[in-house]
């Protein structure tokens, strides 16, 4: 008999944890980025880079530019990434690297040969860590 309470209050108990899951992540993920705009998100990337680059003023003032240049061109992002057929992937992908290609290219003209080294190690430090959370989420 204790050992059938026991059972009973064991899958009470997972049943009980099972329910308390939170509702879908990644509804919540959209929900909680703050929307701002692209005047904003330029303004914001420049000041955090000129801290790590010690940006002069001009130089912070060329990238915010470039930046929102950037911001303004870069198009939405598809709603569902899934439901996209191959040439479209490819097409998106394609002139997301154009525009990449672009701004390094400008970037060169504006910072210093030391501040583009740091500049492109923050950035494949960022999209290192970007892949590591892309891929721990697969498991």
């Amino acid at each position: 008999m204790k050992k059938v309470v026991i059972i009973l209050m064991a899958l009470a108990t997972f049943a009980m944890s099972a329910q308390n899951k939170p509702a879908g992540k990644k509804e919540n993920r959209t929900e909680a980025k703050p929307n701002y705009t692209p005047e904003q998100k330029a303004d914001l990337k420049s000041k955090q880079m000129t801290l790590v680059l010690d940006l002069t003023p001009t130089q912070q003032q060329q990238v915010k530019q470039i930046i929102l240049k950037s911001e303004n061109e870069k198009p939405q992002r598809p709603t569902n990434w899934k439901e996209m057929t191959d040439t479209q992937k490819y097409e998106a992908k394609s002139a997301m690297l154009d525009r990449r290609i672009a701004m390094k290219k400008e970037m060169k003209q504006i910072l210093t040969e030391e501040q583009l080294t740091k500049w492109e190690q923050a950035r494949s430090k960022k999209h290192g860590k970007h892949k590591a959370r892309q891929h721990q989420g697969k498991k």
